[in-house]
């Protein structure tokens, strides 16, 4: 509040009017996310739990059937075996070479 016998400009007071409209919004905002918080995050972070165990789940039976692959080759002797040699053309491409 101005000092007493200072009035505010129209500049001023249009500008108080707006930091208020601000404040308000951001009070509201803030009511909001409380109420989230108190509500919402504990079904959220439980439905985020069931994600991250499913998650890891497939992870390990990804690293599994890797391990069983690489397992199956060493036993069959390709364990050394470079893939690249397996092609019967070599690799084409429609790039420019380098010079």
């Amino acid at each position: 509040m101005p000092p007493s016998g200072q009035h505010l400009t129209d500049r001023e007071a249009a500008l108080l009017t707006e930091y208020e409209l601000i404040r308000n919004e951001v009070k509201k905002m803030g009511g909001l996310l409380a109420e989230i918080n108190e509500e919402e995050l504990d079904a959220l972070t439980q439905s985020m739990r069931a994600v991250e165990q499913k998650l890891a789940l497939v992870y390990t039976v990804f690293r599994s059937s890797i391990y069983a692959h690489l397992s199956q080759q060493e036993a069959s002797g390709q364990a050394h075996h470079d893939p690249s040699s397996s092609y019967a053309e070599p690799f084409q491409t429609n790039c420019p070479p380098f010079d």
